[in-house]
């Protein structure tokens, strides 16, 4: 593994073209949106770039078990940080745990909540590797993953928040809806039609929050 302190972190996704590899190579450039993501196929590439800081294996990679595709890796020459990403439809057993273990990976669960969990596993990999030290891979992979972990619970607070304000925005702009209808003095009449433009603006505001939320 190189050992350059001021460049950019390069990951092997070792994947087929699956839904499967699709989503983790998502996930990999969503947790770390700075990194260079390497697609590996195993079909034609036997070693990994030396430039890889670490690689991220898929559960089945062209019809294999993922552990064998790093077994191959490993007896190739492959000696850097490793997550085995696991299908969630079979969990890992005591032997899957003893063979990463042997290997030198971590095991990451594929599920709907990919992105931290394999975001840390790839950190903690990295960092056995090199210690954790300024300016190593694992450095950047912990920054990366904790402006990711920000944004995500910036996510969660907008869309908190969202559903928090609509259904009373609503029953305000209702309200006030109705009250437009009733015979008013002018004066009265003017507040109403404030009261309804101001909650139109808000509830435009708040619905902006979903951008937010599924960033």
């Amino acid at each position: 593994m190189s050992q350059a302190t001021d460049r950019r972190l390069t990951l092997a996704c070792v994947a087929d073209q699956s839904a499967t590899a699709a989503a983790l190579h998502e996930a990999l450039a969503a947790v770390f949106p700075g990194a260079t993501i390497v697609r590996v196929d195993t079909n034609v590439e036997r070693v990994l770039p030396p430039t890889v800081d670490g690689a991220v294996v898929d559960a089945m990679v062209n019809g294999s078990e993922g552990i064998d595709v790093l077994r191959r890796l490993r007896a190739g020459g492959y000696s850097g940080p490793a997550v085995l990403v696991v299908d969630p439809t079979r969990p890992p057993s005591s032997t899957d745990h003893r063979s990463a273990d042997r290997l030198g990976a971590r095991l990451c669960l594929l599920d709907g909540a990919l992105v931290t969990p394999l975001g840390a596993a790839v950190a903690d990999a990295l960092r056995a590797q090199d210690g954790g030290a300024d300016g190593t891979p694992s450095s950047h992979a912990g920054r990366a993953l904790r402006q990711t972990q920000r944004l995500l619970a910036a996510g969660e607070l907008a869309m908190r928040l969202q559903h928090s304000l609509n259904n009373p925005l609503a029953a305000l702009l209702a309200e006030a809806q109705l009250l437009e209808l009733e015979t008013l003095p002018a004066d009265h009449r003017g507040s109403v039609e404030r009261i309804i433009e101001l909650s139109r603006r808000v509830i435009e505001v708040v619905r902006g929050l979903d951008g937010v939320g599924r960033a």
